[in-house]
C-alpha cells in the first residue's frame, strides 16, 4: 500500500508541473533558435552606439528612413514617470513612414515624450538592423506600436515594415493574440521596447518576476522529487518481489 501511495504522489507532482515545464522550455528553445540565426541591432547610431531611434530620419543600408510627424494640436495623457519626473506631457502627433522619398504608411497615431531619458519615440517606433546569420543578408525592420498606452496587453497591435538590401518592404501586422504567428516579430518587438511589457512567443511565463517558489520550488523541484517518488516505488516494488520469493 505504501509502495502505491508513494507512486501516486510523484505521479501527481509530475502531472501538475508537466505543463508548465513545457511552456517554458518551448519558449527557451524558439527563443534560442532565434538568438542563432539572427542579430539585432538598433539602426541609430547618431549617439556612437546603437540606441532606440533618437532622430526622425536615418539612412541605413543606403535606403533614406523618414519619420513624418503632423501636430494634432492634442497632448498626450501623464503616464507615471511623467509624474514622477515631473514633466509636461507629450504631443500626440499624426505619424506617416516615408522610405527613399515614397509613404509607406498610412498615418496613426503616437504619443511623444518629453522625459529627459530615452528617446521621445521611445515605446512607440524603432529602427532595428536584422542579420540572418544564414544568408548573411542584412534587412531594416521598422517596429511600430499601433495601440496607445491604455490597451490591455492583450489587445495590443505592432506593425513591422521588414525593408531588403534592394529598398524592397513588406509589412506586418499583428497582435498580442495571434503572436505566435510572428516569432521574429515578437523577438523585435521585445528587443524594440514597443511591446510596453516584454511577451513571449506562445507564453509569458518566463517573463514574470522568478521568486524561489516559482520556477524553482514549482515546476523544477516538484517535477524532480515527483520523479524521484516513482523511481523509489518502482525500487521498492522490485525488492517487495525479491523479499517474498
Amino acid at each position: 500500500m505504501k509502495t502505491r501511495y508513494v507512486f501516486l504522489i510523484g505521479l501527481l507532482l509530475i502531472t501538475i508541473s508537466i505543463n508548465p515545464i513545457f511552456l517554458m522550455l518551448r519558449e527557451m528553445y524558439i527563443d534560442n533558435d532565434i538568438n542563432r540565426t539572427y542579430v539585432i541591432k538598433h539602426a541609430d547610431n547618431v549617439q556612437g552606439f546603437p540606441t532606440i531611434i533618437q532622430t526622425n530620419e536615418l539612412i541605413i543600408n543606403n535606403h533614406h528612413i523618414k519619420l513624418i510627424e503632423e501636430n494634432t494640436g492634442r497632448l498626450a495623457p501623464l503616464t507615471p514617470w511623467d509624474i514622477d519626473e515631473h514633466v509636461e506631457a507629450g504631443e500626440i502627433i499624426k505619424l506617416q513612414i516615408e522610405l527613399n522619398g515614397k509613404l509607406i504608411t498610412d498615418s496613426s497615431e503616437i504619443w511623444l515624450s518629453n522625459r529627459n531619458r530615452g528617446s521621445r519615440y521611445f515605446s512607440w517606433i524603432d529602427i532595428l538592423t536584422v542579420k540572418n546569420l544564414k544568408s548573411n543578408e542584412i534587412k531594416t525592420a521598422i517596429v511600430q506600436r499601433l495601440t496607445d498606452n491604455n490597451e490591455k496587453m492583450e489587445d495590443r497591435q505592432w506593425r513591422i515594415i521588414h525593408v531588403n538590401e534592394k529598398g524592397e518592404w513588406r509589412e506586418e501586422v499583428f497582435g498580442y493574440q495571434d503572436r505566435s504567428e510572428y516569432k521574429l516579430g515578437v523577438k523585435l518587438v521585445n528587443f524594440s521596447n514597443t511591446a510596453l511589457m516584454s511577451m513571449g512567443y506562445y507564453s509569458d511565463i518566463l517573463k514574470g518576476w522568478p521568486t524561489i517558489f516559482f520556477p524553482i520550488i514549482y515546476p523544477w523541484i516538484s517535477s524532480a522529487v515527483g520523479i524521484l517518488l516513482i523511481f523509489m516505488s518502482m525500487l521498492m516494488n522490485i525488492s517487495r518481489k525479491y523479499l517474498y520469493k
